[in-house]
């Protein structure tokens, strides 16, 4: 059975790769499938025998797919609960089998913290040669991906959709621009609309293609926690930004921390489960920062570094966001240090 004929049995089946074996191994090639023996739900084989000219059709003029046989086929995946038997991509496929992988996802409502988070954390760790997973989705998943292209371009975007339909619209030119300089997958067939369900689906292999997971921001009913219990069931790590008790949006992100998740309060705290990336790199290099010279090795509340440095309260609070998103500075008891 060649490539092309085991991606159209797969697709207009559904059939997973165990399913697959089934088929390979019996001998059976499309035009025999429906009359054979083995055992395989009836529905797929029924789903295949419609589905299957079409199919064919779509993939003969659409290449750029791999197999769950092909040895491009990401090792992280091979492993979890239903992959994919094939899947669809455009860009750097080489990047689906990096070592260091995070997956950063969150409510697609997000607020300016988890907005902000979100993109300096990812800038910050793809600096430093992680590589950036999301599901290309408005709020925290762009943020993450757009952080991540700042950074050094290592992202990979996960569609609900088939791999030629940019949803939502608004994210057309992110998503361009993480084909053009990371890599979209999708296992869907090409043309495929937004289907709810979906989406759901695809956050198995969002969670797969990492070693851990990150909620930035999150409901308690979200699609985030949906993504992080698929991890845990892979045997991945998940990580949470903590958030207001009393916003709704950090309502997942807390209970994800209540109940065993790595709180991340600073992104050298992701950094530590990476052994592979030396945290001796983090601090290196001067920093040019007004702000770290007034505090030299003392402590000073938010009004006295209003005086100190003369900046615009809201230049100061963008300046000690991005030193404490970067490890260099904290908050204790209202007083600003450096670390």
């Amino acid at each position: 059975m060649d490539r092309l004929e085991y991606a159209a049995i797969a697709l207009s089946g559904d059939f997973n790769p165990s399913e697959m074996e089934k088929i390979e191994s019996s001998g059976f090639d499309s035009s025999l499938l429906f009359r054979s023996p083995i055992e395989l739900n009836r529905n797929k084989l029924k789903n295949f025998a419609r589905n299957f000219s079409s199919v064919i059709r779509t993939l003969s003029t659409y290449g750029n797919f791999i197999t769950h046989r092909d040895e491009e086929y990401p090792d992280s995946l091979k492993h979890i609960f239903e992959p994919p038997s094939v899947l669809f991509f455009r860009g750097k496929v080489s990047l689906l089998d990096s070592k260091s992988v995070l997956a950063v996802v969150g409510s697609r409502k997000a607020d300016k913290y988890g907005t902000s988070v979100a993109r300096e954390y990812s800038r910050l760790l793809s600096e430093r040669g992680i590589t950036i997973v999301s599901g290309l989705a408005v709020g925290i998943d762009a943020e993450a991906h757009i952080g991540a292209l700042d950074g050094s371009g290592t992202t990979v975007g996960v569609l609900g959709t088939g791999i030629d339909v940019y949803y939502p619209a608004s994210n057309s030119s992110l998503i361009r621009s993480v084909m053009e300089k990371g890599c979209v997958i999708s296992e869907y067939l090409p043309g495929t609309p937004p289907l709810k369900q979906n989406f759901p689906r695809r956050n198995r292999i969002i969670a797969g293609l990492a070693r851990a997971v990150l909620v930035v921001q999150a409901t308690i009913r979200s699609g985030s926690l949906i993504t992080a219990r698929l991890a845990l069931e892979n045997g991945r790590d998940v990580y949470a930004v903590p958030g207001d008790i009393n916003r709704k949006n950090s309502e997942g992100t807390n209970w994800l921390i209540k109940n065993g998740a790595k709180l991340v309060a600073e992104f050298g705290d992701v950094i530590e489960e990476f052994p592979e990336i030396d945290i001796g790199e983090l601090h290196e290099g001067s920093v040019d920062s007004e702000v770290l010279e007034v505090l030299g090795t003392g402590s000073l509340t938010f009004g006295e570094l209003l005086l100190k440095t003369k900046l615009p309260r809201k230049d100061l609070i963008v300046e000690l966001t991005n030193l404490q998103l970067e490890g260099y500075v904290y908050e204790e008891n209202g007083r600003w240090n450096r670390t």
